[in-house]
């Protein structure tokens, strides 16, 4: 008999996607050995995977290694060549190991060379979709739809990445007719509810999201099947809604639920400490940071780990840290540049922003494959860091006139009138009402 299928991924095709791209966002460098130089840098000790996840690593090793045998066994079996792909996605979120991003890959590359013209085309959309390539994904959906006979759940799946890369390309009113098509399809599905939820929060409308959001979680769906993880998901989503609204407490209390259901600890660590760092409490996500970095070996969380120590004036340690993190980027953006770019801009713009002309790269290959309001808005804090005001003047006038509206957006823009010698308080005013806070959190970049 098939050995059930390990489908992370694909049993929350919809919204998973999103969740995926948010945190990987996501993918992590290799899981190699940390160095005893690094774990003293990091001033911990790598902790034992918990029996949770050692269990699930066996689990989805074994059938990596089962899916494998078979796809290599039958010169035509391209379905088992897909579920090896799965698996492979399924271990890449789970350990880090960003290695397993191409493992993926390339088992998608067996199963379509398998399949003679036909190749499981929804999965490869799903996967270029988490590796930020949103230019790809049209193709394989246009390819399915085209087919005579496709599944409700196909159809539904197709409709959600078709709205998600209308999105990511910043064309928002697209991305909205989908997205509340797909709820109607869907009967208001928790996926789409939460869909249509981040894009309501990014537009500005924090009560509209927040409705959806409570609707995702009162949702009958969550009385059934694995409920755990959607409900982790729906929660850690939640959190960050609420983290980019300025309600730092509200988040905080959001991940711990999430953190409590979770069986992927490690990404939920890294957003609570994210939302300690923003929240003042530095002992509290060092703490964090430092668990996950010694565990994973995030670059994402050993930034966080040297930013703390070079405020705390522990230069030394913080610098060595900026290097590790730097070679795990440059690892990454190895694989998949354009997935690889969206955390890296952040090391770049907040620990290395007098290597210019790297900064300058990363950000623009970030906007470029996903030119929406977040890449764009990071694309104009590098250009404010590179001393090119005008620049960074012109890039937000041209988002400032699409539906994109964060406090982190009119934040950057108060900055940038301020170094241009104009009034900013209107514009301060309204991204201090969408996230209080935002611009002592935009500091590093107000500083001459």
């Amino acid at each position: 008999m098939r050995r059930a299928l390990p489908i992370a991924i694909a049993m929350f095709l919809c919204g998973m996607v999103s969740w995926a791209i948010s945190r990987l966002d996501h993918p992590r460098p290799p899981p190699t050995t940390t160095t005893d130089t690094e774990l003293a840098a990091l001033g911990s000790t790598a902790p034992a995977p918990t029996p949770t996840e050692l269990d699930r690593l066996a689990v989805i090793e074994s059938n990596i290694a089962f899916y494998r045998e078979r796809g290599q066994a039958a010169e035509h079996n391209w379905l088992d060549w897909e579920f090896c792909a799965n698996a492979y996605m399924e271990r890449a979120r789970l350990t880090g190991d960003y290695a397993d991003w191409r493992h993926a890959e390339e088992a998608l590359e067996s199963s379509f060379a398998a399949a003679n013209g036909f190749g499981p085309l929804l999965t490869r959309a799903t996967f270029n979709m988490t590796m930020h390539r949103i230019d790809r994904v049209d193709a394989d959906l246009d390819a399915l739809e085209a087919r005579p006979v496709m599944t409700l759940s196909d159809s539904n799946a197709m409709l959600a990445l078709r709205g998600d890369a209308r999105y990511y390309a910043g064309r928002y009113d697209e991305a909205r007719a989908i997205y509340e098509g797909n709820l109607a399809r869907t009967r208001r599905s928790v996926d789409a509810l939460v869909m249509l939820a981040q894009l309501e929060w990014h537009t500005g409308d924090f009560d509209a999201a927040a409705a959806l959001m409570d609707e995702a979680l009162a949702s009958p769906e969550l009385g059934r099947g694995r409920t755990q993880a959607v409900r982790a998901w729906v929660l850690s989503t939640r959190a960050m809604m609420e983290r980019d609204h300025g309600r730092l407490e509200e988040a905080l209390a959001l991940v711990e639920q999430a953190r409590a259901i979770s069986d992927e600890p490690a990404s939920l660590d890294e957003l609570a400490a994210e939302v300690h760092e923003a929240h003042g409490d530095d002992d509290a996500a060092l703490a964090l940071f430092r668990a996950v970095a010694a565990r994973t070996s995030s670059p994402q969380s050993i930034d966080g780990v040297a930013r703390i120590l070079r405020r705390r004036g522990d230069t030394v340690a913080a610098a060595e840290l900026v290097g590790v993190a730097r070679q795990s980027y440059d690892y990454q953006i190895g694989y998949f540049p354009e997935a690889a770019y969206g955390h890296a801009i952040d090391h770049w713009l907040r620990l290395e922003p007098e290597d210019v002309d790297r900064m300058i790269e990363i950000a623009e290959g970030n906007a470029r494959a996903r030119p929406y309001g977040e890449t764009r808005v990071k694309l104009a804090e590098a250009y404010v860091l590179a001393g090119r005001v005008s620049d960074a003047r012109a890039l937000l006038d041209d988002v400032l006139t699409t539906a994109w509206s964060t406090g982190e957006l009119h934040g950057v823009n108060a900055v940038v009138l301020e170094r241009q010698g104009q009034d900013a308080s209107a514009e301060r005013a309204i991204a201090e009402g969408l996230a209080p806070g935002v611009m002592t959190r935009l500091a590093w970049l107000a500083a001459e």
